[in-house]
């Protein structure tokens, strides 16, 4: 098993708290798309797809769309999203270079720890997709359906 990451458990609470309150949790959720858009390389770029597949699961739990996880599990992804849009962590985030080692570690480390139900998430997002296709296939032709048939043309000839 692999080690807990030095000051991770100092954020398990404000995890708790926050996977309680879906509307901080929502601003989390987008401080965190936003950090994770403006640390493009770095220590990041190696948990880049991970960190997006906890924000995923994170999102999908919080409107409801996905229950089929542990609340522990929650509970960890929050903490590991907390603990990296929070810039005085285990390294200070302004410490440039080295800010995002540790966030990078953590996200391994929780990626590493609920790997069985990430796989699970993973496979219900894929089953998802064609789903979400036909969705927007059928919105478009209603849209269609909306427009007039023909639009007379001006004859100012």
């Amino acid at each position: 098993m692999a080690k807990v990451p030095r000051g991770f458990g100092r954020f398990l609470l404000r995890g708790a708290a926050l996977l309680k309150n879906p509307r901080l949790l929502k601003q989390m959720l987008a401080k965190a798309v936003s950090k994770m858009g403006r640390a493009e390389g770095g220590p990041l770029r190696e948990v880049r797809e991970q960190l997006q597949r906890l924000i995923a699961l994170l999102k999908a739990y919080v409107s409801g769309e996905y229950r089929d996880v542990s609340t522990q599990t929650m509970v960890t992804v929050a903490t590991a999203i907390v603990y990296f849009v929070v810039p005085f962590d285990g390294i200070p985030d302004f410490l440039f270079g080295w800010g995002l080692v540790d966030d990078a570690a953590v996200i391994s480390y929780v990626v590493a720890q609920i790997s069985s139900e990430l796989e699970a998430f993973a496979a219900w997002q894929e089953a998802q997709e064609p789903k979400v296709q036909q969705q927007e296939a059928d919105e478009q032709d209603a849209d269609k359906d909306k427009l007039p048939a023909d639009i007379p043309e001006d004859d100012d000839s």
